[in-house]
């Protein structure tokens, strides 16, 4: 017996290399059916049932158990996603966030990743960045842009120095209303002035989502607003449990609830306000395989599906 397993972490599927955004990081449908055969000839699928069984008794009856987790909400998970694991008779564990669903807007980590999808040369948006900073220092307490990207452009396994400062000074660094701003105003510029519209077409609706349920998908919480949990004071983390909790309880009312840290982003604070509202568990982005027992139930661990053939 053991309590190992793997959880893979998944975002855009969708045809991507002759799309109006080719530079969208995420998997073809043709290299989503090749890793789910792969999956199926060397593990065995398993579902929320085994998931929670497994928490709850620290044992897992397969040592070669994987769980495939969709984050954001997407309608790439309808279109695409969904039929896949309908006719192989896999189920689907999605986490979207609540607010684009329900009030129709585009979340600022999507803002960012189109931006970047819009302009090949990212030199011409690190241009504009510092422009902009240098604008709002008038105002505000920032570091002078050259001195941000000597510290913030590092290159990771997945993107260059040049998106990773783009995504960090838009994600985090920068005060959150200047960030906010920024975000807004190049969206505009690059991508589209009609952000209702983008929503629309971006995000899964909820007719959707109650759909994918009732054949079986499991649905639970990636926040209200896709917000970094740890840093927020304890009312607002409190609203943004609250809301995303209420919104689950829509779609699976008799479910328990797991959450999906937006950015993999939590603390002692999030987990203890997480069982305040009766969740069971948390996926992070921490890269290995998850200890299922209730000690590690908060910080189960995912692989991204680039760790895995396509």
């Amino acid at each position: 017996m053991t309590n190992n397993c793997k959880i893979i972490m998944y975002h855009y599927v969708r045809p991507i290399k002759n799309s109006e955004y080719s530079e969208i990081k995420g998997l073809e449908i043709d290299q989503f059916q090749n890793q789910i055969e792969f999956l199926r000839k060397n593990f065995h699928f398993g579902d929320i049932h085994i998931l929670f069984d497994s928490i709850e008794s620290g044992n897992i009856e397969n040592n070669d158990l994987v769980f495939l987790t969709f984050d954001d909400g997407l309608k790439d998970h309808y279109n695409y996603v969904f039929p896949i694991l309908k006719k192989e008779k896999i189920q689907g564990l999605f986490f979207p966030p609540a607010k684009p669903i329900e009030e129709n807007i585009v979340l600022d980590v999507h803002k960012i990743h189109f931006i970047l999808a819009s302009v090949k040369d990212k030199k011409i948006l690190v241009n504009d960045i510092f422009e902009r900073i240098h604008k709002f220092r008038k105002n505000w307490e920032i570091d002078e842009p050259e001195k941000l990207w000597k510290r913030l452009a590092n290159p990771n396994r997945f993107d260059s120095g040049e998106v990773i400062f783009l995504k960090r000074i838009l994600q985090r660094e920068l005060p959150k209303n200047v960030r906010e701003t920024i975000t807004q105003e190049l969206f505009d510029k690059y991508v589209t002035t009609d952000e209702a519209e983008f929503a629309k077409k971006l995000y899964l609706s909820l007719e959707e989502i109650k759909e994918m349920s009732d054949e079986g998908m499991y649905f639970g919480s990636h926040s209200y607003s896709h917000e970094w949990l740890a840093y927020l004071d304890p009312e607002n983390l409190d609203k943004e449990i609250k809301k995303s909790w209420n919104f689950c309880k829509k779609i699976n009312s008799d479910k328990q609830q797991i959450m999906c840290y937006p950015y993999g982003n939590h603390n002692s604070n999030v987990i203890e306000k997480l069982l305040e509202y009766n969740f069971k568990a948390g996926l992070t982005t921490d890269v290995g395989d998850a200890i299922l027992n209730n000690e590690n139930a908060f910080n189960l661990r995912r692989y991204d599906t680039n760790d895995f053939p396509q």
